[in-house]
């Protein structure tokens, strides 16, 4: 048996058999052939190979996929190009007008076989040049590919194949997902005529998956590959995936990342796996919708939960508890994502171990995913930190933190030197110094340390206390997404006195960071004079993360403009030409176009006012003068809707908590002293009172 005869999928073999026996009949049949099976079973890949199997016996199809044509002309063009590939090259620059003696007539069809004209198909009689190499009837076979993806009305469409069955002795392989089809009236009633045989293609797993390793023509990338088809195979069951075309994505984008990985990573198996095993996990569900590639950063926080019914509960309390209407939006919208993504952990187990120190980092993931990012740089030095090449170079707490894999020496000497690191207040990064109590947290909880976990705590406090004192801890106020630090390691979060810890930290970072707003504010003014669509984007963003594509900080939950003198903001925009100054001035209504955010902003109220009173005095100082025209244009454009935003969700909030409460009224009065305010506050007041009377 050559290599040709062996068949192309032990699964579909029954398929490939009856093939063999119609394509290779020696008189016309006078009908096709239909192989169906839902998107992305696999039967174009079987259809395709089909005809390589046949090619290499010199044997010749004429082959074309349906998919978005219009017309029979598009259909003809795809033949002529097979049939005359020289006349057809760019290089003979042919027209519109090679197949000019295509005839226009009406072809009357029997669909019923009753001997009765049921109607009247309008549509093209093919009249194509058929070489003498397709005169044989074994090499007349035509395979239309995607029936159901083509544009043409389907009667018309199968009126027309039916001239090449019955009329020119061809025989037709039709490839479809059928179900797509079988509403369509005209569809059920020409197949009985047109179709002799139809066949269900069953997913050929294995065979597809080998056959698209071997398209990449890379030893090494398919080496390794063909290695782990069973784990390929594996995932792909456990998932409950049919889609064959997935897979061949996700063939291409390993083939992708692993170009870019440093030579290091790819002699490490185990570590090529766990990006396999991730780029599957994340590609199989962000292709069933499941999954956003945005909501990959907060794997982490899903992986806390399993879908127990106690935990589902714990999810929806959590949602519900919020009584502001103002977030219920989000908060029902981030309780999805979270229930959604535990889903999808209890699917794939090796994710709930994997997510919390992936590889790469969940920011590489989410960017490769969304945009297709590389970003080598990210990628190595992810590789580098990862417990695959911890070395002489590795920091001890990071190898400490692996304290499962050491030997007893090798543990009690690196505790030993990062206790001394630590009493030495070597480490002066916030991050850092909160893992590092975290490990001797979970060291000191499973007996491995001697120090009470409430003293560890306590020396925590006194670290980040001298270091302030110092002036030397890195806060990292800039750097930093959110003022959350890194995601808490899954083997800490439960203990209580870490829980103590990350909140003592985010209280001194946040007031730090609002310590820091003034100088915050003066930076984000030279932003607007050097890069005014900068800071339009960095006042009203509303994405996730709390930085830019330019690592600028987003400040559009923030009130960063209470902490900005309003001459100094102004004195700046002057300086600016009308471009810029409309730029940034969108960028102040888009900032106020959200209610959810908006309640964070209220601070900012008089701050507008100020500005608005100063915009007018220049209006009216150039009235009648393309300035005053200017200003004008700018505070009714954008200033006042900003204006009138942010009081629309102030009236809403007011309400809100008037209903609920009538004596809560006096927190209003504490900080919103302009009289707009105050007026509002005691008109509501006056309209509840009325109300309970």
């Amino acid at each position: 048996m050559t290599q040709e005869d062996l068949p192309i999928s032990e699964i579909n073999s029954h398929i490939e058999e009856y093939l063999d026996y119609y394509c290779g009949l020696s008189h016309a049949p006078g009908f096709a052939v239909l192989l169906k099976g839902e998107w992305g079973c696999g039967k174009t890949w079987f259809i395709n190979k089909y005809r390589e199997k046949f090619e290499n016996k010199k044997q010749k199809f004429l082959y074309v996929s349906l998919y978005g044509m219009t017309s029979f002309t598009e259909i003809e063009n795809s033949f002529f190009q097979q049939l005359h590939p020289l006349l057809s090259s760019k290089g003979m620059a042919i027209t519109g007008k090679i197949l000019q003696g295509v005839l226009r007539t009406t072809l009357k069809i029997d669909l019923n076989s009753d001997g009765k004209d049921d109607g009247s198909v309008s549509l093209q009689i093919p009249k194509i040049d058929i070489p003498e190499s397709f005169k044989k009837a074994d090499e007349r076979i035509l395979i239309f590919d995607d029936l159901e993806r083509c544009q043409i009305d389907v009667g018309n469409l199968l009126g027309y194949i039916n001239y090449f069955v019955e009329h020119q002795d061809f025989k037709v392989i039709l490839v479809a997902n059928e179900a797509k089809l079988i509403s369509n009236n005209n569809y059920t009633e020409i197949k009985e005529k047109l179709i002799g045989k139809t066949f269900d293609i069953n997913r050929d797993l294995d065979g597809a998956l080998k056959d698209f390793i071997k398209e990449l023509n890379n030893l090494e990338i398919e080496k390794f590959l063909f290695s782990n088809t069973e784990l390929i195979e594996d995932i792909y069951y456990k998932a409950e995936y049919e889609n064959l075309r997935t897979l061949k994505q996700i063939i291409l984008d390993f083939e992708r990342i692993f170009k870019v990985l440093p030579e290091k990573a790819k002699a490490k198996p185990e570590l090529l796996k766990e990006i396999l095993k991730l780029l599957m996990a994340f590609s199989i569900e962000i292709k069933r919708g499941n999954l956003l590639p945005k909501s990959i950063s907060i794997f982490q926080q899903a992986s806390v939960f399993k879908l127990t019914e106690a935990k589902r509960d714990y999810i929806e309390q959590r949602a519900t508890n919020n009584q502001d209407s103002l977030s219920n939006s989000s908060e029902e919208n981030n309780k999805k994502t979270i229930i959604s993504l535990t889903e999808i952990i209890e699917r794939y187990t090796f994710l709930d171990s994997f997510v919390y120190q992936p590889l790469p980092n969940l920011a590489w993931w989410q960017s490769f995913l969304d945009k297709g990012d590389t970003n080598p740089s990210v990628l190595n030095k992810s590789i580098s930190n990862s417990k695959y090449f911890q070395d002489e170079n590795t920091p001890n707490w990071i190898r400490l933190w692996r304290f499962y894999d050491l030997s007893d020496e090798n543990f009690d000497t690196l505790l030993k030197k990062v206790e001394s690191e630590y009493e030495r207040r070597e480490f002066t990064d916030i991050r850092d110094i909160k893992d590092v109590t975290g490990l001797f947290m979970k060291l000191s909880d499973i007996g491995l340390y001697s120090k009470s976990k409430e003293e560890l705590f306590q020396n925590s406090k006194n670290y980040v206390e001298d270091l302030i004192g110092l002036n030397r801890l890195n806060l990292n106020l800039d750097s930093d997404c959110t003022l959350n630090l890194r995601k808490e390691s899954k083997d800490f979060k439960e203990i209580i006195e870490y829980q103590k810890l990350c909140v003592f930290i985010k209280e001194v970072r946040q007031a730090s960071f609002k310590k820091s707003l003034p100088n915050l504010g003066l930076k984000l003014l030279d932003i607007m004079v050097n890069e005014p669509y900068q800071f339009y984007s960095i006042i009203c963003s509303k994405d996730s993360d709390n930085t830019n594509n330019n690592s600028h900080r987003v400040y559009s939950e923030i009130p960063i403009f209470q902490h900005i003198k309003v001459d100094d903001f102004f004195e700046k925009f002057l300086s600016l030409n009308f471009d810029a100054q409309r730029t940034c001035f969108y960028g102040i209504e888009m900032r106020y176009k959200f209610h959810d955010i908006n309640k964070k902003l209220f601070n900012e109220l008089q701050w507008l006012y100020k500005l608005r009173s100063l915009l007018v005095e220049h209006a009216n100082f150039g009235r009648g003068k393309p300035s005053g025209y200017r200003f004008e244009l700018l505070i009714n454009v954008y200033l006042d809707r900003a204006i009138e935003n942010l009081l629309a969700s102030f009236e809403i909030w007011l309400t809100k908590h008037l209903l609920n409460k009538v004596s809560s009224l006096k927190i209003f009065y504490w900080t919103y002293m302009n009289e707009v305010f105050e007026n509002k506050i005691a008109l509501a007041l006056q309209d509840e009172m009325t109300n309970n009377q």
